[in-house]
């Protein structure tokens, strides 16, 4: 599996309030791209897909306020988004 791990800019903006406390004295991009890679690695993909793009940084709520938090991530084919996943941070 080939997929690179890429970022928006409101995603950086997201992590930017962070600090490796947070995350268990993880730096918090590379925690975020742990769990990204974690997901990659232990779920089915849509065909195709080459690029996880981060969208929002680790955040509770969004679309079902009751939601843990998580990290949002496109699962893309180039430019073409395949699948949109929440992903746990577990904390």
């Amino acid at each position: 599996m080939s997929v690179v791990i890429k970022w928006t800019v409101a995603a950086l903006q997201d992590i930017a309030r962070f600090v490796a406390a947070d995350f268990g004295d993880v730096d918090p991009k590379k925690f975020h791209e742990a769990k990204v890679l974690e997901y990659l690695y232990t779920h089915q993909l849509p065909v195709g897909t080459n690029i996880a793009r981060i969208r929002h940084g680790a955040h509770v709520g969004g679309s079902d306020p009751r939601e843990a938090e998580h990290i949002t991530v496109s699962l893309q084919r180039g430019r073409y988004k395949l699948r949109t996943a929440h992903i746990p941070t577990g904390r």
